[in-house]
């Protein structure tokens, strides 16, 4: 069995890696955290979102609050009223949802509007009215 595991490089910042647990020899506490230590090496459990998120922030997952580090590329809606982020296009009552703070909509508004639009295969409609300019992520409100 392999598990994703930290192994910390010679410039002091961390690559995760999966680690074998057959190469495990003996697993301990340090500092307060899980490592493993194999014959050669050492490898730190993942244990904060944190670490997570700077690990898989180039494969699209973001903070949208404190719990929740959420997939951009699967969001299909936000309902930003109720502070959360669906997986389907037509959520239903038995979808699954990751909730997004406050701070975190007004910081990825636009950002979730293209993601919405590019991952359910639509384009962002342009309402100008005379006088005025919009970009299409301004436009989008109501995703």
């Amino acid at each position: 069995m392999h598990i994703p595991v930290l192994k910390e490089l010679e410039n002091g910042t961390t690559e995760l890696v999966m680690l074998d647990l057959n190469d495990v020899i003996y697993i301990c506490l340090e500092r307060r955290n899980i490592l493993y230590h194999t014959e050669n090496e050492q490898f730190w459990h993942i244990s904060t979102l944190s670490d997570w998120e700077e690990h898989l922030y180039h494969r699209g997952f973001e903070l949208t609050d404190k719990t929740n580090l959420v997939n951009f590329n699967r969001i299909k809606k936000m309902d930003g009223k109720q502070g959360k982020i669906y997986f389907d296009e037509h959520p239903s009552e038995q979808s699954k949802y990751a909730t997004i703070a406050f701070i975190k909509q007004k910081l990825y508004n636009k950002k979730i509007a293209r993601v919405i639009a590019n991952n359910t295969n639509k384009s962002l409609e342009i309402k100008v009215e005379k006088g005025t300019s919009a970009s299409a992520a301004e436009a989008q409100e109501d995703y």
